[in-house]
């Protein structure tokens, strides 16, 4: 049986953007916890700005949704906030917004991002 997750994405959101990412990936995603997505703040950029980072793997309707806009709101969403996951949808990949890249390897794609795991006594990596 084939899976229909055959895309890896991984997303670093920036601190300033988590409440407005988290709206974006409850209706991104496939259930009302994925408002819960982005809490951990573990990476850096140089400029000494901390992310939240995600790699999980994902369906063609999550890349379709990527590139085409938000067009519906899904049944569990109906938690989640349009304008604030609006707000997310139009800073991804954009200077100071949400990374997204949509790459096999998740340390190969925090590399691209330009992204630091912060030292701490939880991170193993």
């Amino acid at each position: 049986m084939k899976t229909k997750y055959t895309h890896r994405v991984t997303v670093a959101v920036p601190e300033s953007l988590i409440l407005e990412a988290n709206h974006l990936a409850c209706i991104m995603g496939e259930s009302a916890e994925d408002i819960n997505t982005f809490n951990l703040l573990s990476y850096q950029d140089n400029n000494g700005i901390l992310y939240a980072v995600c790699s999980s793997v994902v369906t063609d309707n999550f890349i379709e949704t990527k590139n085409n806009g938000i067009n519906s709101i899904p049944e569990h969403a109906k938690l989640a906030d349009p304008v604030l996951a609006l707000e997310a949808f139009n800073a991804i990949n954009e200077p100071n917004g949400i990374k997204l890249l949509i790459q096999p390897n998740a340390k190969t794609a925090i590399n691209e991002m330009g992204l630091i795991l912060i030292p701490s006594d939880f991170n193993t990596n």
